[in-house]
């Protein structure tokens, strides 16, 4: 690692009062852990170093970006989180230039302005954490408030996810107890919240983004006129998987993806809450400035603690506004569709084929633009039966088959479906695109004339 790096991370975390904002906010968890290039150094093959909470300042003494877990210590608040980011498909690598990522936030400025007018339109409270790519939306709920009761009404959860919340691993810091019913539930309707917000943005976004750049769901290159590989993504990864296995990253942490991918050069950044005033330029100024960011921080948090606002009456409304939309109708649809039910299948189409060759699956079967036109292939060739029915399949016989090799014990990469839930993930991804399609908000009908394999 360069000197200057080092010495940018250790004055960082070295200064008091950052350091008491970080083990403020460990109050609310059991866990934490973080990533980083002290551990890249040391031979990690994953880089990941996951603690109990009493030893969070090893990962603060080792200079890593702090994650805590969605899931608090207490389960008293319920923490709502929506990521919006930019990516690019064909240079994942753009991002990391100082005058590239100053472009790509003058692209996304308007989306992000759309993020919070959705969000204020129903009286909803947040904070914005700016990150180096895009940014981090929190507000939370009170577990015993109304809106939560109502969230854990609407939820749905398939049995293969009941059964793993029920169970406790005491070896396991993020399962030594288990997850009531009603977080699952409140947890899988915030997610159907997330995507009911994502389509008004997608809709919006269209009718006033003078850079024509395009809002999609985590990832997925939308192969059109403008930014046929890059976008805005609004990524619902988070929701699509059990809420013990999710994580944010922590207010005020490091954040070193540029030094992680090689990028030395421009050397680590410090998340940066957004204030009332404050312009995204104003972030990424600061972001970068090892002295502006402390001096940020002791500003405006010298005499306080960093908290998520709360906001029932606002979740509230928006659930009453989703619970009459066509997509809670749509998913609706899809949560009564019998898988069991005999259905032809069309994979003749080359692109299919190709995803689901064995030899191709893994990664292929987890990337969310695979996964799109999957849902969208079937939706157009067959029926919404069929499109649940192939995912059910990408579930049972490609997630569940070990001898794809998702997970690697040994370095610890991977994904564990032991710990996941292959069922719920793939119904997850198979819904969030399906409705996408029959909300008339995927692809264009040209986009096979753009599109490259990645």
């Amino acid at each position: 690692m360069k000197k200057e790096n080092f010495d940018f991370m250790v004055k960082y975390y070295g200064d008091a009062r950052i350091k008491k904002l970080i083990m403020a906010q460990a109050k609310n968890y059991t866990y934490c852990f973080g990533t980083g290039k002290t551990l890249v150094e040391r031979g990690w093959t994953f880089p990941v170093k996951e603690v109990e909470i009493s030893r969070l300042e090893e990962l603060l003494n080792d200079y890593l970006d702090i994650f805590f877990p969605t899931r608090t210590k207490e389960d008293d608040d319920f923490y709502i989180l929506w990521d919006i980011e930019y990516f690019n498909r064909e240079n994942p690598g753009y991002i990391f230039n100082r005058e590239n990522q100053k472009k790509i936030f003058e692209w996304m400025a308007p989306t992000l302005d759309l993020v919070e007018d959705t969000l204020k339109s129903y009286g909803i409270k947040y904070l914005i954490d700016v990150t180096m790519s895009g940014i981090h939306v929190w507000s939370k709920i009170s577990t015993d408030s109304e809106a939560y009761e109502e969230f854990s009404k609407e939820g749905f959860m398939l049995p293969s996810l009941k059964a793993k919340y029920s169970q406790v691993v005491p070896t396991d810091v993020k399962r030594i107890k288990v997850v009531p019913v009603s977080l699952g539930n409140a947890f899988s309707t915030a997610g159907k919240i997330m995507e009911y917000f994502t389509h008004t943005l997608i809709k919006e976004n269209k009718k006033i983004n003078p850079f024509k750049i395009p809002v999609t769901i985590s990832d997925t290159p939308q192969y059109g006129e403008h930014y046929s590989y890059s976008g805005v993504s609004s990524d619902l990864t988070h929701y699509a998987h059990p809420i013990y296995m999710r994580g944010i990253r922590a207010f005020c942490s490091l954040h070193q993806k540029t030094i992680i991918n090689g990028y030395e050069d421009m050397g680590p950044a410090i998340d940066i809450i957004k204030l009332p005033g404050m312009s995204y330029n104003d972030a990424l100024d600061i972001m970068w400035d090892v002295n502006k960011a402390i001096s940020f921080y002791v500003k405006n948090f010298s005499k306080k603690t960093i908290k998520v606002p709360e906001s029932n009456e606002g979740w509230l409304k928006a659930l009453k506004s989703y619970t009459k939309s066509s997509l809670r109708k749509s998913h609706k649809l899809w949560e009564k569709a019998s898988v069991s039910k005999p259905v032809n299948l069309d994979f003749n189409n080359s692109l299919i084929k190709d995803i689901f060759d064995q030899s191709k699956a893994n990664p292929a079967l987890l990337t969310p633009g695979n996964l799109q036109t999957i849902a969208e292939h079937f939706n157009d060739t067959g029926s919404l039966l069929a499109t649940k029915k192939v995912f059910s399949i990408i579930a049972k016989d490609y997630y569940l088959n070990k001898s794809l090799g998702w997970y690697n014990p040994a370095h610890y990469t991977g994904i564990n479906w032991e710990k996941y839930d292959a069922e719920t993930a793939a119904d997850f991804w198979g819904r969030i695109y399906w409705s996408l399609k029959t909300s008339k908000l995927g692809r264009s009908k040209d986009w096979q004339k753009r599109y490259r394999s990645f």
